[in-house]
């Protein structure tokens, strides 16, 4: 028979028990990024897009956004894409602006990766998919955020099957199509072939000089999941 003393200690085990265990860590957002650097990105295009990623992630618009979420987390990955892909960043878990020291960093600073010269923008989504399979936190809310400034013209796989594929997986595909150079209607295309999912919507810039105005807007709407159907915007 169990005494009051034995029941007490055995209350206060237990507790130190799941004391120890760890909270399950959860993040409002796991948020790939998938550019292309593909040929029609000179490298002053390159600069500008590097540079319009790294003052969106650090501008005051985020971290707002992340600090009013309910797990007040997000967790980020960039992929650079052409004919292959290259990950610029490995998952960070974003919690405010210390955080991002070394997602700047490594926009800032790291070479323009050798991935090819044409538009394999399936393969750029493919390698965004596979990357939240090694997430470290689980997430409300999955979204592939792909920007470019031309049309799929390499790949086995479409542009269409890659959505379907991420779709199927219960992640959201948001486009950034950049309007100026050979394909002013890139932005059609991406409509059509590259966004979908849940609130998938588009913000169109218009030439690359308007890519960081375009960028700061659609991270804020991202982290903030303030998109519940799919819109169209556009940046000039």
């Amino acid at each position: 028979m169990m005494t009051a003393r034995t029941m007490a200690l055995a209350g206060a085990a237990c507790a130190l028990l799941l004391a120890a265990r760890p909270a399950s860590a959860q993040a409002d957002l796991a948020l790939v990024m998938a550019v292309d650097v593909s040929s029609s990105v000179d490298d002053g295009r390159f600069s500008l897009q590097r540079e319009g990623i790294a003052s969106g992630l650090e501008s005051q618009e985020i971290l707002n956004a992340i600090a009013g979420g309910p797990h007040r987390t997000i967790e980020l990955a960039i992929v650079e894409w052409s004919e292959r892909q290259y990950v610029v960043v490995d998952w960070t878990v974003i919690h405010g602006r210390a955080d991002l020291e070394a997602v700047l960093q490594a926009l800032r600073t790291n070479p323009r990766p050798q991935v090819g010269f044409k538009t394999n923008v399936a393969g750029g989504m493919i390698e965004a998919i596979a990357m939240f399979d090694s997430a470290p936190l689980a997430a409300d809310r999955r979204v592939i955020d792909v920007s470019g400034d031309g049309q799929q013209n390499e790949g086995n796989l479409t542009a269409e099957e890659a959505r379907d594929a991420a779709v199927a997986r219960d992640i959201t595909i948001n486009g950034l199509p950049i309007t100026s150079g050979d394909e002013p209607e890139v932005d059609r295309w991406y409509g059509a072939h590259v966004i979908g999912g849940d609130g998938a919507f588009l913000i169109v810039a218009n030439g690359h000089e308007a890519f960081s105005a375009a960028m700061r807007k659609k991270l804020t709407l991202e982290v903030a999941g303030a998109t519940r159907r799919r819109q169209l915007a556009r940046i000039d």
